[in-house]
């Protein structure tokens, strides 16, 4: 039997394998993203299957084994708001862009506490938080050039002060852009996650011009 670790995670991604397992894709604090199993856990007598939910926030002891990892307890630490379709689409559209960006088991801590950030201000800011949560994901990974750099040069002094704010956190204090303003740095976002997505993305204003840019 393999060794027990303790591990601190959002899960992304579940689907349903067998007769009542549950197969998730986590993003963990301490060693990135990582898939693991759970046995037996949609059986209406199991005291886990609610805990492992897309969008969720849990604390997992999971065994490592040569079969990979096994989740063998879960406690909820917080759970995300989906009331409001608009605030779920938007949860689901930063999910994926983690499901396209991440490596395997490469710890990004910075990242992590970003995007519990960015699930919060999901069930309670009602402006577009996805593009921000982008760029920070970009500066977080080094592939945000400056706001000085030719990259940017034909963007507004409005976009390159949004542009700062954004990829250090204050989401809080952006700037407010027109819908062309917000249009032409989804396009430049799609460009940078284009280099380092790793399959099509599905939905969404940034994930759209992300495919359209992985098409060229």
């Amino acid at each position: 039997m393999g060794k027990t670790i303790s591990l601190e995670a959002i899960i992304l991604q579940v689907h349903d394998v067998g007769e009542s397992d549950r197969f998730c894709i986590l993003f963990t604090k301490e060693r990135g993203k990582i898939a693991a199993r759970a046995r037996s856990v949609r059986k209406p007598s199991s005291k886990m299957g609610g805990s492992l939910l897309p969008l969720q926030h849990v604390k997992l002891q999971l065994r490592e084994g040569s079969a990979g990892f096994m989740i063998s307890d879960v406690q909820k630490i917080s759970a995300f708001d989906n009331k409001d379709v608009t605030a779920f689409l938007n949860a689901q559209q930063g999910m994926e862009l983690l499901l396209t960006t991440l490596h395997d088991e490469e710890c990004m801590e910075n990242l992590f506490e970003a995007t519990l950030k960015f699930l919060e201000l999901c069930s309670h800011s009602t402006g577009n938080v996805v593009l921000p949560f982008t760029i920070q994901l970009l500066k977080i990974m080094g592939l945000l050039p400056d706001a000085d750099n030719a990259y940017f040069q034909h963007c507004s002094d409005t976009q390159k002060q949004y542009l700062k704010f954004a990829a250090k956190g204050a989401w809080q204090e952006l700037p407010e852009l027109s819908a062309n303003e917000r249009t032409i740095f989804s396009g430049l976002c799609a460009e940078l996650l284009s280099e380092i997505s790793s399959r099509p993305l599905k939905a969404g204003t940034v994930i759209n011009d992300v495919r359209n840019a992985c098409a060229l």
